[in-house]
């Protein structure tokens, strides 16, 4: 043998050795980690976020013009229906008023005068006809008794007819202090006060804005892809933001009824069962909508699903991983639902990880994912 052949003999051998050590390599085993299905409900949400105003806001002021005198309320306070929040200065009125309350204190003086003095001239009156009727006096007196009881009757008239002009004189100024007073048409927080002592406004002219927070909403925002999974009376979690260990329930009360379509959403409303104390309007508020529960399902991870093709799990068999079809009943972001599939199954975690037809060494898992609560936002 020429050592030219002994040459092509040592590298055909290294180059079988190499060729039996890749396919040892590639035929051996892969640790997998591996997980069985499970029991569970799983709930399918979709997420939203808005904020949470009140269904009754109104704006209020005085119903007259004129210059702030005093604001009694501010932002954040609570108000009462009927208390008073702020008044404008009296000007002229007050003047007018006392003057038109003097009138009338003089018409009602003067009138029991008169009334006085027509009870004086009716009993003189009926003495002297007492006194005719027997001849003790002369008729001339009794004409001038009468005629005295008709003057007076008329005095005392006119005198009634002054006093009803100077109370409704009254009765017109009096209203206009009304006018001047802001109070609360109803319970509710202020969320915004617009006037300080001093400003100029005019009968048209809001002084605050109250929100009736017995009664508020949820109002919110998702992508119109998620109409067909909606319907009125849909549970839902709601989370304030500043308040994240404190969530409350609220239900899916609207719908829509309009679409953004430049922005592709819809809008829409919910209630909350009871409002929690520290809410305060226009607060930013996060909702989970209960969209679809499938209760006491198979269930895997999310990550066990092949995400191309057909619903399908890649299965562990003699060591050996096959891809199994399955159904898929429900899921959200961190498990499906699934028929079809055998609950002592063993399952890839994670289907990203293997191929069908792979050898593997199945390791089962640590621990599961959470039940999850997200959705689609």
């Amino acid at each position: 043998m020429t050592p030219r052949q002994k040459q092509r003999l040592i590298a055909a051998g290294i180059a079988g050795l190499v060729v039996v050590a890749v396919a040892a390599f590639m035929l051996r085993p892969v640790p997998v980690t591996v997980v069985k299905p499970e029991r569970r409900d799983v709930v399918e949400v979709v997420v939203a976020s808005g904020k949470l105003r009140a269904v009754r806001q109104s704006m209020v002021g005085a119903e007259s013009a004129g210059v702030v005198e005093s604001v009694e309320v501010t932002e954040g306070d609570a108000v009462k229906t009927g208390q008073l929040m702020g008044r404008l200065r009296l000007g002229e009125t007050d003047a007018r008023l006392a003057g038109a309350l003097a009138s009338l204190r003089a018409a009602q003086t003067n009138l029991r005068g008169e009334q006085s003095q027509l009870e004086s001239d009716v009993r003189e009156l009926q003495r002297a006809r007492e006194l005719a009727e027997r001849k003790l006096v002369p008729v001339a007196e009794l004409d001038a008794a009468e005629a005295a009881e008709r003057v007076q009757r008329a005095q005392t008239d006119a005198s009634r007819a002054r006093l009803e002009e100077a109370q409704a004189e009254v009765d017109k100024i009096r209203p206009e202090f009304g006018k001047r007073e802001v109070r609360a048409p109803f319970d509710g927080v202020v969320i915004e006060r617009m006037v300080e002592p001093g400003t100029s406004v005019s009968a048209a002219t809001g002084w605050f804005s109250i929100a009736e927070m017995t009664t508020t909403e949820i109002y919110v925002e998702t992508d119109e892809n998620n109409l067909g999974r909606l319907a009125v009376g849909q549970p839902a979690i709601a989370v304030a933001p500043a308040y994240p260990d404190r969530p409350f329930p609220a239900k899916l009360t609207q719908v829509g009824p309009n679409v953004d379509s430049e922005r592709g959403v819809v809008g829409l409303r919910l209630l909350a069962d009871k409002v929690p104390e520290f809410v305060l309007p226009n607060m930013t508020i996060d909702v989970n909508i209960e969209v679809q529960r499938t209760a006491n399902a198979v269930a895997l991870p999310a990550s066990a699903l092949l995400l191309r093709g057909p619903p399908a799990v890649l299965a562990v068999v003699d060591g050996r991983l096959e891809k199994r079809p399955v159904k898929v009943l429900g899921r959200n972001p961190d498990w499906v639902a699934v028929d079809g599939l055998a609950t002592d199954a063993e399952v890839l975690q994670d289907a990203r990880g293997g191929r069908e037809g792979q050898r593997v060494r199945a390791a089962a898992a640590a621990a599961g994912p959470p039940a999850g609560a997200g959705g689609r936002p």
